[in-house]
């Protein structure tokens, strides 16, 4: 029978006199493709892959179809272990007699045994060749491109086994006991030059430590839309945004929204003089903020559906960098005014 689609009784004739060749088929019949995949052979586990993330690929974003959906665990209430209720001495163990391990498991222990060769000849067995009929279906990616261990994906998280001089490094217990002390002669040993920009060096170092005087306090960040001093107060911006407050208000309405407040210039004056003598605000003294702007929020934290973002507050303070967590991420969106607003002032006593 021929295959090859070269018969000319085969090929139809258009009316412009154009003809079509039929395509060309490595199959006598049509090839038929389906899904049927096996039943997993094992329990599901919950494992993480330490090489490649899964955000890597693509940002998936879980539905609420399968958050509430639960999945069948099966679990043997005793894990194969014979719990005896009566004797509860029967799980005692000394701890100042000698350990003895069953038979069984002293073949666990042993060491892998490798031969080079035929290390070697298994790895023969994953090579391409271009000239062999591949069994794997027919198509565009494995035609043009073929299964090539240079991949990128395959190079992630694998790139330093290449480093390896030999393929039967840590096969023994020697090497491998040897291989855990180095890292900790590695981690211990100072890094002075950036790993990856030249001629970066460090500059000093601090420890990196939890925030516990204040990470009972929640913190947010806050986003504008866009610069939220006016224009003719840009030449003191750099002292103005760390002494401005922003609160929430309501018109008359019923309408929520945030309004931007800076310090008149008598309160800033105020407030560096605190800073200089080291207090944090007199009670005896009233601090005059007014309304700059008004903004609309859109508040957003951990159990807001989509939000997977971790953001992280760091501060510098005796001798050390301490970080606490921002669980609440607030974007402010400039308000249109339906009326003209009249500006006015708000006194704000700190006490």
């Amino acid at each position: 029978m021929d295959t090859s689609g070269s018969s000319t009784s085969e090929r139809r004739h258009f009316p412009n006199g154009r003809e079509e060749r039929p395509m060309k088929t490595d199959f006598i019949c049509r090839v038929k493709y389906s899904n049927g995949l096996p039943d997993i052979p094992f329990d599901t586990k919950f494992l993480s892959c330490p090489f490649v993330s899964l955000s890597r690929f693509t940002d998936y974003k879980s539905s609420s179809l399968e958050k509430n959906f639960k999945f069948e665990l099966l679990c043997e209430p005793d894990c194969g272990v014979s719990i005896d209720l009566i004797n509860p001495e029967t799980y005692y163990v000394d701890p100042v007699a000698p350990k003895r391990h069953h038979p069984i498991d002293l073949e666990l222990l042993e060491d892998e045994q490798a031969n080079p060769q035929s290390i070697r000849r298994s790895l023969q067995h994953s090579k391409m060749v271009p000239w062999m009929r591949k069994t794997e279906y027919i198509s565009s990616e494995f035609t043009r491109f073929g299964i090539s261990a240079e991949r990128q994906e395959t190079r992630v998280g694998y790139s330093t086994k290449k480093k390896f001089q030999t393929d039967v490094l840590y096969r023994d217990r020697a090497s491998q006991i040897a291989a855990i002390n180095k890292t900790f002669d590695d981690a211990s040993k100072p890094v002075s030059h950036h790993p990856t920009k030249k001629g970066v060096t460090v500059v000093e170092e601090l420890p990196l430590l939890p925030d516990f005087d204040n990470w009972m306090h929640p913190f947010a960040l806050v986003v504008f839309d866009g610069d939220p001093i006016p224009q003719n107060e840009k030449a003191d911006a750099h002292t103005l945004m760390p002494q401005a407050l922003i609160r929430g208000m309501m018109d008359e309405e019923g309408e929520q929204f945030v309004t931007y407040f800076l310090p008149s210039k008598e309160t800033l004056s105020k407030r560096m003089k605190d800073t200089e003598e080291g207090i944090e605000f007199d009670p005896d003294y009233v601090y005059e903020y007014q309304s700059v702007r008004d903004y609309n929020w859109l508040v957003r934290n951990k159990s807001t559906k989509g939000y997977e973002q971790d953001n992280f507050l760091f501060t510098i303070r005796d001798g050390a960098v301490h970080y606490n967590e921002l669980e609440t991420k607030v974007s402010l969106n400039r308000r249109k005014t339906k009326r003209i607003r009249v500006q006015f002032g708000f006194l704000i006593s700190l006490k």
